[in-house]
């Protein structure tokens, strides 16, 4: 049965297969700024809603059809890479905005006499990334960027 994804990390759960997130925890909050007044209580004025924050494990276990080791490697390339994924849990998006991958905390991890991974519980912290100042990431890429790009491009990716 299907949970959610993270990204391309699928979360479901089946006969010989699970991987779901565990110790769900959501933190939000909101922005103030504090004004200094000379001889006065400083003023507050609100600056709007803060960055949502979460924060989860997930179980990875040969006996439940995941390889922790692969499942690990992806994770740290998501958060290494930075990139920005949704998250859907119960079929909805948690918001309506992308996530980032802060840290992966990697614990309880047990070996075969082999050496591959049988288990490893992740935990694992993320923030929502908010894309909404394209006026600011546009401003990065100058009119020379843009005509190096599309002339690289045409070139085969110089």
């Amino acid at each position: 049965m299907y949970v959610g994804y993270m990204g391309d990390i699928v979360f479901s759960v089946a006969e010989n297969h699970m991987l779901t997130p565990t110790d769900y925890e959501r933190d939000g909050g909101t922005r103030w700024a504090e004004h200094a007044l000379i001889l006065r209580k400083p003023v507050s004025q609100f600056g709007g809603p803060a960055l949502e924050k979460l924060s989860f494990r997930i179980i990875l276990d040969l006996g439940h059809g995941i390889d922790p080791a692969e499942q690990l490697k992806k994770l740290r390339v998501m958060r290494d890479t930075g990139a920005v994924f949704p998250l859907v849990l119960g079929g909805v998006p948690v918001t309506q905005n992308y996530w980032r991958l802060d840290s992966i905390k990697e614990g309880n991890c047990w070996w075969l006499p082999d050496g591959k991974m049988q288990q490893c519980v992740a935990s694992i912290q993320l923030t929502e990334y908010e894309d909404g100042n394209r006026i600011e990431e546009n401003a990065i890429q100058t009119n020379y960027g843009d005509t190096y790009n599309a002339e690289s491009n045409l070139m085969g990716g110089l």
